[in-house]
């Protein structure tokens, strides 16, 4: 069998999400081990023309959530379209680009004009997979999705304009324009696939749902609150609009709210990141009045919501398309899912109460975030690199 041949019909290639979620797990270990040693131990590491703060935040926002979002969009999308994406030497090929642009960053931080385009090409590279089979079948409600992507690599470029010092703020609204981006499109998946989850995992006879105006009004307050929080952050009508998505996102969760739904792992975790959510846009909305909460909201939004999200979906992802029971208790699973809401209550809720342990509320949440990834590496690795089973590797 030629190289080739090896690599179109290797277990590892054949679905998006394996490279990609084994990519971005990675990824959040090392970026966040070295976060912790920039912030706490003073590290000096060189980053080009970008404080350590935009590193972290493009780290977290470009590099770990949209090859989690990769991963997950590559296998969903075929599942909607019945339609393939990428698999073998091309999905190699658009994963190796994401890597390289990783490794670019931390090897030659002062060619911005490299990891630049490699990540502006892989962004534009995964819009295009994504939008050609929905295109091909004609499920033009789904191009929601793309246009999405297409914000995030707008948001992307603006980045790579401030980096390079042609647009002055550009990273500021580059990394705030992509975050809000990646909470809708986390927002829309998980409305999509909650209500399947907790039809198929407490058996019932038809899945939760909430009235339509719901998803309506959320929709047009998302957007309205984009363009206000990005251009007008501290303004009276953002902060309105903050409460406003908050409430309405609380009320879903309340329809969305079934018995048993708390005996589940991979329901309760992904409720719990959408609660989260709804929370941290509550205290972007305090933040009007307490300035200390913008952050806390923000990190909100980004470790419990679309972190604790991703990493509830992957967990799950990764058992029910390689053929093992979704069903079933892993243990460690729990562990790992409990250690994750662990760090953000240290990250988000700690300091809250008691501000003056802020910092080291965050460390520890840092260790809480790189002890689930290294456990989620730890039970996944040998199933996202080895061919499909009919029964679960673990069953206890």
């Amino acid at each position: 069998m030629s190289a080739l041949s090896a690599l179109n019909s290797s277990a590892f290639l054949s679905k998006g999400f394996r490279p990609f979620f084994i990519g971005s797990v990675f990824f959040a270990i090392v970026s966040m081990a070295f976060w912790g040693l920039v912030y706490f131990f003073n590290l000096s590491i060189d980053l080009g023309n970008l404080t350590p703060f935009q590193w972290h935040a493009h780290s977290m926002v470009f590099g770990y959530a949209t090859a989690v979002i990769a991963g997950f969009l590559l296998t969903a999308v075929t599942n909607w379209t019945g339609e393939e994406t990428l698999s073998g030497v091309p999905l190699l090929a658009m994963f190796s680009i994401w890597l390289l642009a990783r490794f670019s960053w931390a090897l030659m931080p002062h060619e911005p004009l490299l990891f630049g385009s490699l990540d502006i090409a892989y962004l534009l590279m995964l819009c295009f997979v994504i939008a050609r089979p929905i295109i091909k079948v004609k499920q033009w409600q789904q191009l929601a999705i793309v246009s999405k992507l297409l914000i995030i690599v707008l948001a992307y470029i603006l980045f790579f304009l401030g980096a390079l010092g042609l647009m002055p703020g550009g990273t500021y609204y580059g990394i705030y324009l992509a975050l809000i981006t990646e909470i809708a499109l986390v927002l829309t998946i998980a409305r999509r696939v909650f209500p399947f989850f907790a039809k198929v995992g407490l058996k019932l006879e038809r899945p939760p749902h909430s009235p339509p105006w719901i998803d309506r009004s959320s929709i047009i307050f998302m957007l309205l609150w984009l363009v206000m929080f990005i251009f007008f952050m501290d303004s009276a009508v953002t902060a309105a609009l903050s409460f406003i998505i908050s409430i309405i996102l609380t009320i879903r969760l309340y329809y969305w709210h079934v018995p048993g739904l708390w005996a589940v792992s991979f329901l309760w975790s992904l409720y719990l990141g959408l609660a989260i959510i709804a929370l941290g846009f509550a205290m972007l909305s305090l933040a009007y009045f307490i300035d200390r909460l913008h952050y806390l909201g923000i990190h909100a939004l980004a470790y419990g919501g679309i972190g604790l999200i991703t990493f509830s979906m992957m967990c799950r992802v990764a058992l029910g398309h390689t053929e093992r029971n979704v069903n079933a208790k892993y243990k460690i699973l729990d562990l790992a899912l409990i250690s994750f809401v662990l760090g953000v209550i240290f990250r988000v809720i700690f300091p809250l109460v008691f501000p003056d342990s802020a910092r080291a509320g965050m460390m520890i949440s840092q260790v809480f975030w790189i002890f689930s990834y290294v456990t989620y590496l730890w039970f996944y690795y040998p199933i996202l690199t080895q061919k499909n089973l009919v029964v679960p590797l673990v069953k206890n």
